[in-house]
């Protein structure tokens, strides 16, 4: 314990009396007379902020909206075909991938119409405008395209294969709810095919189940596993693509599943 006296001199008088002077400043801007705009401040020129609709959501708007992630799948998979690149075992696993993803959309739209909808019969435009166009660019301008297109795959796989899963529990009908589950076990399956098919044995199960630290590849990219959580998980997923700058950062993509600002209402007219 310090026994060196404590006292304060006109200098730390001058610091404690500015101090005391700024608080009152602050205290006086706070307080409940003030004037002024009382919307939040913003920093630089983002743009506004847009509400989502505050339209109902009923088992319909799943439905579309289920449906709208499965043509945005294929839709991806078809642009990462015509980029070409992709190693000859992963193409022939996409291939069927695409024709599941076609079944799956199909029944998603006529359980909609016999669930009163309109079927939407397209890829989802919020997935589409902040997901899979800037995906694709930053495919191109890749040092490995091959990779990050392996790696958009399997996150697309996962990510609708949580849709449907969170969708099943949401679902109001049984048959709806059998189709969004068998669904979600098929997607599921199609990661786990990919990762294995590119990976072997040492992409079998995640060090992350048993709380260890997940190793990067090479590239320093996060590494893809067949089996990553004990349950299936409906949390958001890290995507990291792309040549690295000068830093040697990556491109990072969140995925996360739909929310209000992404559900295919019933208000929406199809457009494609």
């Amino acid at each position: 314990m310090s026994t060196t006296p404590n006292r304060v001199g006109r200098r730390d008088a001058l610091k404690v009396g500015g101090l005391a002077v700024s608080l009152a400043a602050i205290a006086a801007a706070c307080g409940e007379d003030r004037g002024g705009d009382s919307e939040p401040g913003r920093v630089g020129n983002a743009p506004p902020i847009t509400d989502p609709p505050s339209y109902p959501v009923d088992d319909t708007v799943l439905l579309r909206t289920a449906a709208s992630l499965e043509y945005t799948v294929i839709n991806a998979y078809l642009q990462m075909r015509a980029l070409g690149g992709i190693d000859a075992d992963l193409d022939e696993l996409i291939g069927t991938f695409l024709v599941n993803h076609q079944v799956v959309a199909d029944k998603m739209d006529e359980l909609t119409v016999a669930a009163g909808g309109e079927a939407w019969g397209c890829t989802n435009p919020w997935y589409m405008d902040r997901g899979i166009g800037p995906m694709m660019a930053t495919i191109v301008g890749s040092d490995n395209p091959p990779r990050d297109m392996y790696n958009l795959a399997v996150a697309l796989e996962n990510l609708v294969a949580a849709t449907n899963q969170s969708f099943s529990i949401r679902l109001t009908e049984a048959d709806a709810q059998t189709e969004a589950l068998t669904a979600a076990k098929l997607e599921s399956r199609q990661s786990a095919a990919l990762v294995v098919a590119a990976r072997g044995r040492e992409g079998y199960v995640s060090p992350g189940i048993n709380g260890e630290d997940v190793p990067p590849d090479a590239d320093g990219i996060p590494q893809t596993f067949a089996i990553t959580d004990r349950f299936g998980s409906i949390g958001q997923a890290e995507l990291v693509m792309g040549a690295a700058d000068e830093n040697g950062v990556r491109t990072t993509y969140v995925l996360q599943i739909p929310a209000e600002n992404s559900y295919i209402y019933n208000e929406l007219e199809p457009t494609c």
